[in-house]
């Protein structure tokens, strides 16, 4: 199935409020059926009866069973399942993504999909636990994409404990950081404010955190052999050696290569390119969660490239190892 950004955001504007199209919900013991809710509540889906989230009037949410009437959702009294239970974060993220042509093993736990999906093949992890400034020159980048997925680390639990999906500047403005559709509590960046009265939908959501971006690579642009022909192999950036593959990767190394032919398979830095047309945009994945961004262009010099890095122009010149004796 080929990655459908559109089904997967199309997915969230439906159930981004409401239970998953599994009728399934996942709680602090697991994921359960609401099937044995409905035949005591009395809430069938044949008469209308949807699973929703709604604020409980004390800042957080409970999930009920109600029917749309006249354009308002009217809920039982009774919920289904209060605040205290309710953990349903990861598990709708995998929905959305399974929506999207993404493959995985569907989980509620935070950390097992955020560490999946690192190490995932149909992926390009762009920041691992980078603060929020690191983040946002990815975001801002304009490689990250509605239907990339954000994992939120929270240090003194030592591993992810929430996820979200990336909607893009859904709320619009100049001053739109980039915002995140999630469950428990409900968020779809330009909605949820007049749902339930939080305004902590962008991206970031809140103080506390350290955020890995995850990029679904498989709708790239393809780099283009003319890219290719002019980027590939060594460059020499500020004290940094850089070796460029053809293959949309690159990495990066204090020490000079010593012989022609040599190649660098990891290093200190990690980057991923990706062909925008006219120029390259290079994302380097730092240590300690920094991000570097890049634009490389081409000057029709051999030996040279056109570099910018975080907005700031940098020479970039070809290193040409010495020859094998």
């Amino acid at each position: 199935m080929p990655l459908d950004r559109k089904s997967a955001v199309d997915y969230a504007t439906r159930f981004w409020n409401r239970v998953c199209d599994d009728d399934m919900i996942a709680i602090s013991s697991g994921v359960v059926s609401l099937a044995d809710k409905r035949k005591s509540m009395k809430a069938p889906a044949s008469d209308g009866w949807e699973g929703w989230y709604v604020s409980d009037g004390n800042g957080n949410e409970k999930a009920v069973f109600g029917r749309v009437v006249n354009g308002k959702v009217v809920s039982q009294a009774d919920p289904i399942f209060t605040w205290d239970f309710l953990d349903d974060c990861t598990h709708y993220v995998c929905r959305c993504l399974l929506a999207e042509g993404v493959k995985l093993t569907q989980t509620s736990r935070a950390n097992e999909l955020t560490e999946e999906m690192i190490k995932s093949s149909q992926t390009k992890t762009l920041a691992v636990r980078a603060s929020r400034k690191e983040g946002q020159r990815v975001i801002d980048s304009g490689i990250f994409k509605p239907g990339d997925m954000v994992g939120y680390y929270t240090e003194k639990k030592g591993r992810y404990t929430h996820t979200a999906m990336f909607v893009g500047r859904a709320a619009g403005g100049a001053d739109d950081p980039g915002g995140i559709t999630c469950h428990s509590l409900c968020r779809f960046e330009g909605k949820t404010q007049a749902w339930n009265g939080a305004t902590d939908d962008a991206w970031f959501l809140h103080e506390g955190l350290s955020y890995t971006l995850i990029h679904f690579a498989e709708d790239d642009a393809t780099v283009t052999s003319t890219h290719r022909g002019w980027l590939e192999g060594w460059w020499k950036v500020g004290s940094d050696f850089y070796f460029i593959r053809g293959d949309g990767h690159a990495f990066s190394t204090l020490h000079p290569p010593t012989r022609a032919g040599q190649t660098l398979s990891t290093g200190k830095s990690i980057g991923y390119y990706f062909d925008t047309g006219r120029a390259v945009i290079m994302i380097w994945r730092k240590p300690g969660g920094k991000v570097q961004v890049e634009q490389w262009a081409a000057t029709g010099e051999a030996a040279t490239a056109s570099l910018t890095v975080d907005g700031v122009s940098a020479s970039a010149v070809r290193f040409n190892p010495p020859p094998t004796r």
